[in-house]
């Protein structure tokens, strides 16, 4: 099966993003089962809005990559890509995978009749991330275009059952919705060994943005360090510069976290794990969120995580089980609950040991034959 993966930002490395990595794992996978595999996209940086990679064709990984220019208007992260049409026409792909509710999604219902592919839409549960003023008054209109634009798509790829109730309560009928759940992991995490020291007790790992909550963090590990005065937190990924150096670094320094926080900057990918796998327990104290990959890769670590009832947060970590879920911005309460694992070893190895097994419900081979399975049946109709 001939398939094009149509995203507005890079998801090779050094890229980083949820969206991307989802592109990135799935196209390499299927390219691997012997499907023929494209990805067209730009070869900007989601997080950064800067050039990473050149324009061009690439392979990487048995998948083809179309690195196009991008549009100069914004909104938000929504932006036109370059040339689509073109290359679209020159791939004559039997499924086309758009991600994310951005222009090109638009441009390729309307083609979809001349082209004769099938149009698949994975959102990623957009009203999550409106960022800035002009997503927020753009939004309303978009979901009206959705709506509109809704019977030439084929499927809805949902990833959780709150983006599904989503979808429904915006007018798409419930039969084109498949619920196929993203983030996933490779089975091999499950039983993934390091050679890495002991780097910490906490980690955030993720986009260093202001939505992501890591002043929150600091704050809390200040409740902390009067308890466990020893306590080394790491923060690593891509960051917006601006809140990275004029809060969190700030915030460190007066709080006399400097020799407790380290800031190490972005993870390569085949470091990740190991990091992971090198702490205590995952934090992530998001204010705003969806479903974030890092907090499965650290359950089928063996790592606890932390994390903010935000978002479908709750349907990947089971509170009380495989971790604990705070409330978004609550810093005491978020102090207490890295206190609680920190100190209580039972509690500790009682939560390692079940959140590998509740990792395993997610896999990549279980996703990816679910989403092969919506192809088929899409394809041979």
């Amino acid at each position: 099966m001939r398939i094009a993966y149509v995203c507005s930002y890079y998801p090779w490395p050094p890229s980083f993003g949820g969206v991307e990595t989802i592109v990135r794992t799935v196209a390499s996978a299927l390219a691997k089962k012997g499907h023929e595999v494209y990805v067209i996209t730009t070869p900007f940086d989601v997080t950064t809005g800067k050039q990473i990679s050149d324009y061009g064709v690439e392979e990487k990984d048995g998948v083809t990559i179309f690195k196009l220019r991008a549009g100069k208007i914004k909104v938000g992260y929504a932006r036109f890509i370059k040339g689509l049409r073109e290359v679209i026409e020159r791939i004559d792909p039997d499924i086309v995978h758009a991600h994310n509710l951005h222009p090109h999604l638009f441009q390729l219902a309307l083609w979809k009749k001349n082209y004769r592919y099938k149009l698949v839409a994975e959102l990623h549960y957009p009203v999550i991330e409106l960022d800035f003023l002009v997503q927020k008054l753009a939004m309303p209109f978009a979901l009206l275009g959705l709506k509109a634009i809704s019977k030439d798509i084929d499927a809805f790829v949902a990833h959780t059952e709150l983006e599904k109730s989503w979808l429904e309560s915006i007018g798409i009928t419930t039969e084109k919705i498949a619920i196929i759940r993203f983030p996933a992991i490779p089975s091999e995490l499950l039983n993934f060994k390091t050679n890495v020291d002991i780097m910490g007790d906490v980690l955030y790992l993720g986009r260093i943005v202001p939505r992501k909550g890591v002043h929150i963090l600091i704050k809390a590990l200040s409740i902390v360090k009067q308890r466990i005065p020893s306590i080394k937190a790491t923060i690593a990924g891509p960051a917006d510069p601006q809140y990275l150096e004029k809060k969190l670094k700030k915030l460190a320094r007066e709080l006399n976290l400097e020799n407790n926080v380290t800031f190490l900057g972005p993870v390569e990918e085949e470091k990740k794990y190991h990091i992971i796998k090198a702490h205590r327990i995952l934090v992530l104290p998001s204010l705003k969120d969806l479903h974030p990959i890092v907090l499965l890769e650290a359950q089928a670590s063996g790592v606890p995580v932390i994390a903010s009832r935000v978002g479908a947060i709750p349907e990947i970590v089971r509170d009380g089980e495989t971790g604990i879920l705070v409330e978004p911005g609550n810093v005491l309460e978020l102090a207490k609950a890295i206190e609680l694992i920190l100190t209580n070893n039972a509690l500790y190895q009682q939560y390692s040991k079940y959140a590998v097994a509740f990792a395993s419900n997610f896999t990549l081979e279980k996703t990816l034959a679910l989403l092969e399975a919506l192809y088929f049946q899409h394809f041979s109709h």
